[in-house]
């Protein structure tokens, strides 16, 4: 298990050190971003901003985007950082689907290794990659803090701050399992990686859609990002434990399914 956790690791380093680098940067910038509107009093401008479909389908929530504290906790719930992580996650875990078409497989399992140690190999190092990434983006939060601020502007707090975490965390587990569930059905590691990528594009989209568009609603619950409602986290009124448990059993049943599918596969 250490020998092929490490040589995944080792394959994958420049996307994981420059998706954790991106992570950490996007943080530290938004931060100073906001100390810096803070300071030429701006926030009220920028509420005029938001598009009317925004304002009307997320109410009085939206308002929180036009505050200090809101604009800290966006670098949490962005699009480019929603989707990077799920991507990111989604990469790793479809690497079964490059060792089938590369042939690894079959020199992998040709010694006395139980094929689910690839699979379980993937699941580790894809928790490790979420698990890294959203603690440097803490870290780039607390280092923005210190960076841009004097210390007289509400930050977000640490019990705030890890409840948005955790929830961006299971949305790319999921996303991620998926993308594994996905990887031992295909026999190319490119088919597999852009049907679980494309996939979560259009999720995202399906759940952004359903704040202004009412017919987009009916759907909206087989996004995963439709349980990470990042401004009812911020405001405290979001149901966190129904959504943290939605979004980890469906990552959990799509790990098991993954599991099942690949000691059955003819490889």
């Amino acid at each position: 298990m250490i020998a092929l956790l490490q040589r995944s690791a080792a394959q994958a380093r420049y996307v994981l050190i420059g998706s954790f680098a991106l992570l950490f940067g996007f943080q530290l910038v938004i931060v100073g971003q906001a100390a810096e509107i803070e300071r030429t009093q701006s926030f009220s401008r920028l509420a005029e901003l938001l598009p009317g479909f925004l304002q009307r389908g997320l109410g009085s929530r939206a308002m929180l985007l036009a505050t200090f504290k809101g604009t800290v906790a966006f670098g949490y719930f962005h699009p480019v950082v929603c989707v990077l992580l799920s991507i990111v996650a989604i990469y790793v875990m479809t690497e079964p689907a490059h060792e089938v078409e590369a042939g690894l497989v079959d020199l992998e399992l040709a010694r006395s290794v139980p094929r689910h140690r690839l699979l379980t190999r993937s699941v580790i190092l894809a928790a490790a990659a979420i698990a890294a990434a959203v603690v440097l983006m803490a870290a780039g939060t607390s280092a923005g803090g210190r960076a841009f601020t004097d210390g007289s502007l509400d930050m977000l707090s640490v019990d705030t701050r890890a409840r948005l975490l955790v929830h961006l965390a299971g949305v790319a587990a999921c996303c991620g399992a998926f993308g594994l569930l996905v990887a031992v059905w295909s026999r190319r590691w490119m088919t597999a990686f852009t049907t679980a990528a494309l996939t979560t594009v259009v999720m995202y989209l399906v759940d952004f859609l359903a704040i202004g568009w009412r017919p987009m609603r009916a759907v909206a619950w087989i996004s995963p990002f439709h349980y990470y409602p990042a401004l009812s986290v911020l405001s405290g009124d979001a149901p966190d434990a129904r959504n943290l448990t939605i979004l980890y059993s469906a990552a959990a049943l799509f790990t098991v399914l993954a599991y099942w599918r690949w000691q059955r596969r003819d490889l």
